[in-house]
């Protein structure tokens, strides 16, 4: 059955392009012609993309590069850890050049096809392949914590207890939390965190009670390093808790999640697929590809502070994030970006 499918996705793959091709007007038509890359195939694999950010960015980057070089794209949506498998190998036989997938889900397929298919590169972003052959693009997420911990500490100037809900406490998660605690602490050394963790990425309701628990401890201000699906939980105490007349403060994650509708998330983190597909595709069609991982972060534009790597919000509480926060928050960026502050994450104890 799932070669049947494998066959049916390969015979749909190449209609598909037949009739971009076709409805494609004269004067693209003639440019996809005069490219160099004209008979280069690229395929952007994910799950299902919708209004998801953190997938939309590759997106975006990808058909935006695929209107500038001139290659063939296609975009193939995943609904479950099967689809990943029988797509991205339909991919592979249908002949495509280069194939990159968003998510862990990437993975571990990609490893396994990657030395069957050895006329085909990969490359996944967010998470590092076992297979040396593909290029894993993974985050430097310290220095942007850096960053947002300085901008948090100078908003909560009377604050010495901060709070942290985490997702599992591994490496990965402790160069968040590291680099925010380095950052608040350079405003204020007596600064103290509690920490605590889910041990899931996606239960809001364990988010949920220990946001809750923190805010009896003592802490206004809670480090939301869940998932930017499980903060949610994180997001809704804050909302029930400002009925209450006690509220508290958070982040948010990977995307911009602020909103009028929730003025307690103050900022946050993000992680820029769309810069990482670029290069991705820019070092395969220059000639430059190699397989391995690769960090980028704070410095290359791929893990950014809400409002101010880029500019913009969707919402923001200036009333706490003041003037005073945000030049802060500059100049911590600017001590990174020079090189005058460097953050060296240390193995968790």
């Amino acid at each position: 059955m799932k070669r049947i499918f494998a066959v049916f996705l390969t015979v749909f793959m190449v209609l598909t392009l037949v009739a971009c091709n076709n409805n494609e007007p004269a004067s693209q038509q003639e440019t996809a012609d005069d490219s160099p890359y004209a008979d280069v195939k690229i395929a952007l694999v994910s799950q299902t993309i919708g209004t998801e950010q953190f997938i939309l960015q590759a997106y975006n980057a990808f058909m935006e590069a695929a209107e500038k070089y001139g290659f063939q794209a296609i975009s193939i949506e995943c609904s479950d850890t099967a689809d990943w498998s029988e797509k991205t190998r339909a991919a592979c036989v249908e002949g495509y050049d280069l194939i990159i997938g968003i998510g862990w889900y990437a993975a571990e397929p990609f490893s396994a096809l990657a030395d069957e298919f050895p006329d085909t590169e990969f490359a996944v972003i967010d998470t590092i392949a076992s297979n040396e052959r593909i290029k894993s693009i993974a985050f430097n997420t310290a220095d942007g914590c850096y960053v947002y911990g300085v901008m948090v500490a100078t908003a909560f100037p009377d604050e010495d207890l901060f709070g942290c809900v985490n997702n599992f406490q591994q490496q990965s998660n402790y160069e968040y939390r590291y680099g925010f605690m380095e950052g608040v602490k350079s405003v204020n050394p007596d600064a103290e965190f509690i920490h605590n963790f889910t041990n899931s990425y996606d239960d809001t309701s364990i988010a949920y009670e220990l946001a809750i628990q923190q805010q009896a401890a003592g802490c206004k201000f809670i480090f939301g390093n869940v998932s930017s699906s499980a903060n949610h939980g994180i997001y809704q105490a804050c909302l029930d808790l400002a009925t209450k007349g006690t509220p508290i403060y958070t982040s948010g994650l990977s995307v911009d999640q602020t909103t009028p509708d929730n003025p307690y998330i103050l900022g946050g983190l993000t992680k820029n697929t769309g810069v990482c597909t670029t290069l991705i595709i820019e070092d395969f069609l220059n000639g430059n590809y190699e397989g391995g991982a690769q960090i980028l972060g704070f410095k290359e534009g791929a893990f950014g502070v809400v409002n101010i790597s880029p500019e913009g919000a969707n919402y923001w509480n200036d009333e706490i994030m003041n003037e005073e926060v945000m030049a802060a928050g500059r100049a911590a960026a600017d001590a990174i970006r020079s090189g005058k502050i460097v953050i060296e994450v240390p193995l968790e104890k």
